[in-house]
């Protein structure tokens, strides 16, 4: 219905204008169609004013409504403006809503959820407490990428780590074995893990002048170092073998069996002492570059060197002689593999 104008005439009383009863009529149109679109008394609409709101009625007129209204006062002239490039919802604070084409500026998510491939479970992000403001920077990506997690099998590709700290490491995954492969995938260097192992290899870089070490390290006081081949393959060594050596001898003492090789250096005769060995297989060089004669005597009640009586006998080393002995724990004595001189 459109709106219905009282005609009042040309005049005060002139007769032309509409009757009482038919003012009033329309009058009673007028309101009605009024308050059938905005009211709800009389009219059964759905959308009505009070003092504070617009109030919104269901379908049924019950005692739940909708409104909708200012949260405080305005300090100042505000502007609210519908979007008119599509049909589409509202979207609240409080309300469980599918967001569509949306940018957000600067957001602050919390408790953030997302929901699974089949929407069954969600992924819900937690973040711990921080000292500051922190930077997550997701590096350019020239193509489709995933994120990589701690707990997650994965497999990482064009990584450089800093820093590395492995844990357990399962590099080829064979149990209590961690395998290094080649570019080729082929074994390159391999791990093997021991029970309640204590004792493992140090090895050590150097500066300038020195070489680099392999140690070996643990609990135990004294310690080999094996080196073993395979079925019947041996050590090969492709450059000069170097025994170490401390400080020649002089002097009567006891040489030092942690070195390979003694070098004695006297001026006139010594007798140093030659203490038991460690394992058998153990090897000792000795050799007199010194002008006097070397008399390697046994340390202890009963003789350690074989071919040598226990009371005041030893081995002849004269200037020149280079000499080597093999220690042999069930026998408890050194052999000399070569002629040397017992005396």
């Amino acid at each position: 219905m459109t709106k219905q104008t009282i005609n009042r005439g040309s005049a005060a009383n002139d007769g032309t204008g509409d009757t009482l009863r038919t003012a009033a009529q329309k009058i009673n149109e007028n309101f009605t169609e009024v308050y059938g679109l905005l009211g709800r008394s009389g009219g059964g609409g759905q959308v009505s004013f009070d003092s504070t709101s617009v109030v919104f009625e269901g379908a049924t007129a019950d005692a739940f409504e909708s409104r909708l209204l200012l949260d405080s006062e305005p300090s100042a002239d505000i502007f609210h403006y519908l979007p008119v490039g599509a049909s589409g919802t509202l979207v609240v604070d409080s309300c469980q809503q599918t967001l569509t084409n949306k940018t957000l500026n600067s957001p602050i998510i919390s408790a953030l959820r997302m929901p699974d491939a089949d929407s069954s479970h969600n992924y819900t992000i937690v973040t711990g407490a921080l000292s500051a403001n922190r930077n997550v920077t997701i590096p350019s990506l020239s193509s489709n990428d995933t994120f990589v997690l701690a707990n997650t099998t994965q497999t990482l590709t064009n990584k450089t780590i800093n820093g590395l700290a492995l844990n357990n490491p399962t590099l080829g995954g064979e149990t209590n074995k961690s395998t290094f492969f080649d570019s080729a995938n082929n074994e390159l260097l391999e791990f093997n893990r021991v029970t309640s192992a204590v004792n493992y290899i140090t090895m050590s870089n150097t500066a300038t002048g020195n070489s680099p070490r392999i140690d070996v390290d643990g609990d135990d006081t004294n310690v080999n170092l094996e080196l073993g081949a395979k079925g019947t393959g041996g050590i090969s060594f492709e450059n000069p073998i170097i025994l170490e050596k401390g400080t020649d001898v002089t002097t009567t003492t006891a040489i030092n069996l942690n070195e390979p090789l003694t070098v004695f250096n006297a001026g006139s005769q010594i007798s140093p002492t030659i203490a038991n060995g460690t394992n058998t297989g153990q090897t000792k060089k000795l050799i007199n570059v010194g002008a006097g004669e070397t008399r390697l005597t046994p340390s202890g009640a009963s003789s350690n060197i074989y071919g040598v009586d226990s009371g005041n006998g030893y081995v002849v080393i004269r200037t020149g002689q280079v000499h080597e002995c093999i220690w042999v724990a069930s026998e408890t004595k050194w052999f000399f593999t070569d002629s040397a001189t017992f005396a």
